[in-house]
């Protein structure tokens, strides 16, 4: 579907009609729009929105949606809203009530909000917009039904009143001090004089779009970098869709792996650490922050050789996601890491118990006791310098570079401090120079690159 609009009660079914080639849904919450952006339709207009018991659309939606090319119109009532947070950063507003909003002619949310009933009433209206209101005034104002003076009282009651009861005859009942004659003026001139703003704004936007599809038009290039927050990262409806990518594929790829034998089982397991992860990291709160995400994106692509972005992007195309799907991917694994470090120590005993389910205990063992005997024996000798251990046990044994930050790497993979490291380090080398080191197991794995 090229366009998707998200409308409730600001426009009827019969006005809706010229426009059946738009997919129209309804009023828009929180994850409905990154939804709708992930089918990849050329426009998307955001008239009604739900704001009061239920989340609503987020900014970062719209922004997400944006940086994908994806051009997002707002006008009328949410749309209005984001469109004036938004219009800088590429949204298109539309409409006399997006302008007052982007001016500072309004400010307050309730402008727009009204209550009404459910899809299967039509989205009866049950209250008035502050808005229509203000319009309505305005209208009869100009056209002598109301004089100033009544006019200003109007819209002051009208304010004063709680969103969902705004009608207009609690906002006269209200009203006191307007003249009896004013009010009755008014009551007779309402049927067929009062202005709806919102869906002149409606409309408007429906145009709007349409001429944007049919003049073939593209959207400006985001003029923003999309930031990948935690609070954008752990949002539970963007894990929720995360099973929703290519799953046809995606059934057909576990059962070639279902034939591979036990490599089925083994990655279940893996998957099963990294949710029961996700669920302690929410718990404890221990999101991952930016730099660590980052860290894990570099240690990730550098074995890859994936170095331009463009490498990334063609590696997320192979495997059947987008760039913001192996963004997630790069922060559960950021995720897992920091609950890993986290719980190091308490972790002790079970990943002893691993290495001898994997048959590389002894072999660990047996290394750690000829260092032991070593040390023994060594008492006196000259020392190494640090740095050129370091040197040597990254370029030689690891064939890689010296992390930047020799002390986060260290702190990462379990050691108390660069004291103990360096001890060690020693002990690995007089080893290895002296042909005394014992063979080394299969449970020793390239470090993780930070």
């Amino acid at each position: 579907m090229s366009v998707i609009v998200f409308c409730g009660p600001t426009l009827r079914d019969e006005e809706l009609a010229p426009y059946r080639h738009f997919e129209f849904r309804p009023p828009v919450r929180q994850s409905d729009l990154y939804a709708a952006a992930r089918t990849k339709p050329k426009a998307i207009g955001i008239i009604d929105g739900y704001f009061d018991g239920v989340p609503a659309v987020w900014h970062k939606e719209v922004l997400w949606a944006l940086s994908n090319g994806v051009a997002v119109f707002g006008a009328s009532s949410m749309g209005a809203l984001r469109a004036a947070e938004l219009h800088s950063f590429g949204m298109y507003g539309v409409g006399r009530i997006f302008e007052d909003y982007r001016d500072g002619r309004l400010t307050d949310d309730d402008e727009v909000a009204l209550v009404h009933g459910p899809p299967e009433t039509g989205y009866l209206c049950l209250s008035e917009p502050m808005v229509n209101i203000r319009a309505t005034v305005e209208r009869a104002l100009g056209e002598g039904i109301l004089d100033s003076r009544s006019a200003d009282m109007i819209v002051a009651a009208a304010k004063s009143q709680f969103y969902q009861e705004r009608t207009w005859t609690s906002v006269l009942a209200t009203a006191e001090e307007v003249p009896a004659p004013v009010r009755e003026r008014l009551l007779a001139w309402l049927p067929t004089g009062k202005v709806d703003c919102k869906r002149d704004d409606a409309l408007e936007l429906l145009r709007t779009i349409d001429d944007f599809m049919s003049r073939g038009e593209k959207p400006a290039a985001p003029s923003f970098s999309f930031e990948w927050t935690e609070a954008w990262a752990r949002a539970p409806w963007l894990a929720a869709s995360r099973g929703k990518d290519n799953e046809g594929d995606g059934d057909a790829v576990l059962d070639e792996l279902r034939l591979e034998g036990d490599a089925y089982a083994r990655t279940r397991q893996t998957a099963l650490l990294q949710v029961l992860a996700n669920e302690a990291i929410a718990r404890e709160r221990l999101e991952p922050q930016r730099r660590e995400i980052a860290e894990e994106i570099l240690a990730f692509r550098l074995p890859l050789g994936m170095v331009r972005q463009k490498d990334v992007e063609h590696w997320a195309a192979e495997n059947d996601i987008d760039i913001a799907r192996f963004e997630r991917l790069m922060s559960d694994r950021a995720a897992l890491e920091k609950l890993a470090q986290q719980r190091d120590a308490e972790l002790r005993p079970w990943m002893l118990d691993q290495l001898r389910q994997e048959n590389a205990y002894t072999a660990l063992r047996e290394r750690a006791r000829a260092k032991a005997r070593f040390r023994e024996s060594a008492e006196g000798e000259a020392k190494i310098p640090s740095p050129m251990l370091v040197s040597w046990y990254f370029g030689t044994r690891l064939g890689r570079d010296v992390p930047y930050d020799l002390a986060a790497y260290v702190a990462a993979i379990g050691f108390p401090d660069l004291d103990r490291f360096y001890e060690l380090l020693a002990m690995e080398y007089a080893l290895s120079v002296r042909g005394a080191e014992p063979e080394r197991s299969g449970a020793q794995r390239k470090p993780r690159l930070t």
